[in-house]
């Protein structure tokens, strides 16, 4: 993969764009690049550089491995890796959680109230094996003529305005610096940028995550002999889900693999919930036998392929892109939290933004406007997890965050992102009063969840279901993604928030209920929408 050269203990060589990472943020952005007809026009050479050799582990130490909507349509259509996806990949069966109430269930997973859908929804997303992801963009973006330095370290690098030097090391010894009028921060943690300009900001969520790679498929459907349970979901296998098991101040996830390994996480509220000694996966093991029995049962002999703590995993920025031509994607810009897998879409948004100021060498108002634009995301998906840990052992706080948090997703930021409006300047400024109004909406309606994650309530463990492919607004916000006509985006997304009301007043009603929810009435608060 490296085309490093050894005549020369020292070179300096000019190129256009350099890459700092290959990981998955890296890779997505050098292949966006290739795609993008202006830099072909332009001939515009592309060097990453990356301190790990190539080819990756399969279950590489990462997290990220599983995509929402937004992150899958990046992949798979706009870098075109449907076929790699669907052949090489997992199908996704969408978010599931498990909730147990307040006492440990040892029997039958039967027994806990179960949010999820029984059918695959429209939209196909996926479970992503990193390691084997990134293997393949690496052939790619080489193959069209990219220069990848791997086993290449980082020595310096120097900002400049408009031109820019990065001074790397191979493991030979060589140096090289490298002078580009574009440098991109894909970096993940290392935030070189972040790091060197301290743009670095509070996220003011100091939560932290646990996670192991496991040498074995867990199926969660085998922790049931319950015929009525398994004909709950017909012809779908919940293993292939993300698979949430909750309680106060904590979830965790199961996610499977294409390699057979199975990723399992922790994430928590350390003042919420105390997990010391549980990155020893031992120490978790025997935490998971006392509150999830089934879970440690199943897990108990598994050979450890890693294990990870990381702590205030959340972090903000004061700036991301500069009209000089550096820019920050991936985690070394901004992260939120795990929970709903926004990773890949922040990557998705970030590039596209990129892209296209590249493409209009970065004229300062766009990359002003861009900016603006990335970092209000940042700020309204970070509402949604602030505070709210609390609340994740009470099911009906659970039903109706996923409801509304959905219904938000798939009819502000995924219409957005699928119509291509969110890189549209002139759409954006003229939409500015409706998107601030959902923003409103939004807001009050964390507000309300943070209030009510403060009662700590554990609710659960009566075997009901609340199926997600049961609300009818779904399918059709959905389908309107797929389908939807550019021309007519405005108006499907005024019909969006004006349906958001809807349910914000439908949803805040069943909060303030002290009758618990039933999963009759699950549905009925759709209704009105």
């Amino acid at each position: 993969m490296s085309s490093q050269s050894v005549s020369s203990a020292k070179t300096s060589e000019q190129t256009d764009i350099v890459i700092l990472g290959a990981g998955m943020a890296g890779l997505c952005l050098a292949r966006q690049l290739q795609l993008s007809d202006a830099v072909r026009r332009r001939g515009m050479s592309i060097t990453l550089v990356e301190h790990r050799r190539f080819p990756m582990a399969e279950a590489a130490h990462k997290v990220g491995e599983s995509t929402v909507e937004i992150a899958s349509h990046y992949l798979a259509e706009d870098l075109g890796l449907a076929e790699h996806l669907a052949s090489h990949q997992l199908p996704k069966f969408g978010l599931r959680l498990f909730l147990r109430g307040q006492s440990p269930i040892n029997d039958d997973l039967a027994r806990y109230d179960e949010v999820g859908s029984s059918r695959v929804l429209p939209i196909p997303t996926y479970q992503i094996d990193r390691g084997r992801l990134e293997n393949h963009l690496a052939r790619l973006v080489t193959d069209a003529g990219a220069t990848i330095f791997d086993g290449t370290t980082i020595r310096s690098l120097d900002l400049g305005t408009k031109s820019h030097t990065v001074v790397v090391r191979s493991a030979d010894g060589n140096e090289r610096t490298l002078n580009a009028r574009y440098v991109v921060d894909a970096s993940g943690r290392r935030a070189w940028i972040r790091g060197s300009q301290a743009l670095a900001k509070p996220a003011r969520h100091d939560n932290h995550a646990i996670w192991f790679r496991l040498d074995r498929r867990l199926k969660v459907d085998e922790l049931s002999s319950d015929a009525n349970w398994h004909a709950r979901c017909p012809g779908g296998e919940r293993w292939l889900s993300t698979n949430h098991f909750t309680g106060p101040g904590y979830w965790l996830w199961l996610i499977p693999l294409a390699s057979g390994a199975t990723s399992v996480g922790l994430v928590f509220d350390p003042r919420r919930f105390s997990a010391t000694g549980l990155n020893r996966f031992s120490a978790f093991l025997a935490w998971l036998g006392r509150e999830h029995p089934l879970l440690a049962e199943q897990m108990a002999g598994a050979h450890v392929l890693d294990e990870h703590l990381l702590k205030n995993y959340a972090v903000g920025a004061s700036q991301v892109f500069s009209e000089d031509g550096w820019m920050s994607v991936g985690d070394a810009g901004v992260f939120t939290d795990p929970l709903y897998s926004p990773g890949g879409d922040f990557i998705a948004l970030a590039n596209g933004y990129v892209t296209a100021m590249i493409n209009n060498d970065a004229e300062p108002d766009l990359v002003r406007d861009y900016q603006g634009y990335f970092l209000s995301f940042f700020t309204s998906t970070l509402s949604l997890y602030r505070g709210q840990y609390g609340g994740f052992g009470d099911r009906d706080f659970m039903v109706a965050k996923t409801l509304w948090d959905y219904a938000y997703y798939w009819s502000v930021l995924s219409k957005l992102f699928f119509s291509g409006a969110y890189v549209d300047v002139g759409f954006m400024q003229a939409q500015q009063p409706m998107l601030l109004r959902a923003a409103a909406l939004n807001s009050g309606m964390q507000r309300s969840f943070r209030q009510l994650a403060q009662q700590e309530r554990q609710v659960g463990g009566t075997g009901q279901f609340f199926d997600h492919h049961a609300v009818d607004c779904f399918h059709s916000l959905k389908q309107d993604l797929l389908d939807g006509v550019p021309s007519e985006t405005a108006r499907c997304m005024s019909a969006n928030v004006d349906r958001l009301a809807f349910l914000r007043n439908a949803l805040q009603s069943q909060l303030a209920d002290p009758q618990p929810l039933a999963s009759t009435d699950f549905n009925a608060l759709f209704m009105a929408a």
